[in-house]
């Protein structure tokens, strides 16, 4: 008996459609598998490429309370997901994300145009950070001590 062929249309058309779903991550996280929260997000990403990505696996915005109209303009955009930002020190601005049980918060720094990106992230359940921290208020950023997945 002769072993079952695939059809090599029938392939490309299952990667074409894997690619467009955003690729395998996305896939994956559309089928109910949890990506490990420490692959999230990257280091330096923009918040909103960040926050496009984060709705397309299924984590929605918090969007209350509000934020104040100084964190606004702090922040450079419009995002919903937008908790607040420091008005100090490095301008470290948070967003927050809901999937299920489970809350994800975002750290973002200004960058050198002024858009915010992605340094630090963690699960509200006290899983984290993933990212950069720092160890005392004046120090660098620094990859943040191994945490748990």
């Amino acid at each position: 008996m002769a072993a079952p062929r695939c059809r090599p249309l029938a392939i490309a058309a299952a990667a074409v459609g894997i690619a467009a779903a955003g690729g395998l991550p996305a896939l994956l996280a559309s089928s109910g598998q949890a990506q490990p929260p420490a692959s999230l997000l990257t280091v330096h990403e923009p918040i909103e490429a960040a926050d496009q990505r984060l709705q397309q696996q299924g984590w929605r915005p918090i969007s209350t309370p509000p934020a104040e109209s100084f964190d606004r303009e702090l922040s450079g955009n419009g995002l919903i997901s937008l908790r607040a930002c420091s008005g100090t020190g490095m301008g470290y601005c948070r967003y927050d994300y809901r999937r299920g049980q489970d809350q994800l918060e975002v750290i973002t720094v200004p960058s050198s145009d002024g858009d915010g990106q992605v340094v630090r992230w963690s699960l509200g359940s006290g899983s984290g950070p993933w990212g950069l921290c720092q160890t005392a208020p004046l120090a660098p950023l620094q990859p943040c001590p191994a945490a748990s997945n």
